[in-house]
């Protein structure tokens, strides 16, 4: 009994000396990932404000590793949920009612403020018939309020069309600003 004692002792010590001492692993980049049908619900005041669905979730619980652009007004210190694949976000009003919908290749929500931002193709949908076209876009749950400091396509429900570089709207795009308009206002035929 005591030479197999003294041989798993041996054995145990051994191994520790081949040991790889790595102070990173997986887990120092992702701490989850969950693949297939991703949906989040983000609430204001016990009422639907934000539901998201994805293909491909990463969650960091301490800093935001990718964040495009170096944008530092968002808080990114509190860690961050990075959604890839056929990105679509409903967005709803104060009352609860589905206002628009959002399409994007990928998007983060921080953790801090539960605002969500929506990259790459960009298409906003809203309910009453607007639709926008941009590369990026902040969607501020607080305040129900979108934000782009990109280039933008606006269509209104009545085929009339505007181009223009940074943008602001309510969730339903009734009360929308295109910060800097370029081009003519006209009509899609």
């Amino acid at each position: 009994m005591k030479s197999i004692i003294l041989i798993l002792t041996i054995l145990f010590f051994s191994c520790n000396e081949n040991k790889v001492d790595s102070t990173e692993s997986i887990h120092s980049f992702i701490d989850n990932e969950i693949e297939g049908d991703v949906r989040i619900e983000i609430l204001k005041k016990e009422k639907p404000s934000i539901f998201i669905e994805a293909d491909i979730l990463h969650q960091y619980n301490d800093k935001c590793p990718h964040i495009p652009r170096n944008r530092k007004k968002e808080k990114q210190d509190n860690g961050c949920t990075i959604l890839f694949g056929a990105v679509s976000a409903d967005l709803y009003n104060d009352d609860g009612n589905k206002a628009s919908v959002v399409y994007s290749d990928s998007a983060i929500i921080f953790n801090e403020s539960d605002s969500v931002k929506a990259i790459g193709d960009v298409l906003i949908k809203s309910v009453k018939g607007y639709e926008l076209k941009t590369d990026e876009i902040v969607l501020y749950n607080d305040l129900k309020l979108v934000k782009s400091d990109d280039d933008v396509s606006f269509t209104s429900n009545n085929d009339d069309w505007l181009y223009g570089k940074g943008f602001w709207s309510n969730f339903d795009m009734t009360n929308f600003e295109i910060l800097k308009p370029k081009g003519e206002l006209g009509r899609l035929k």
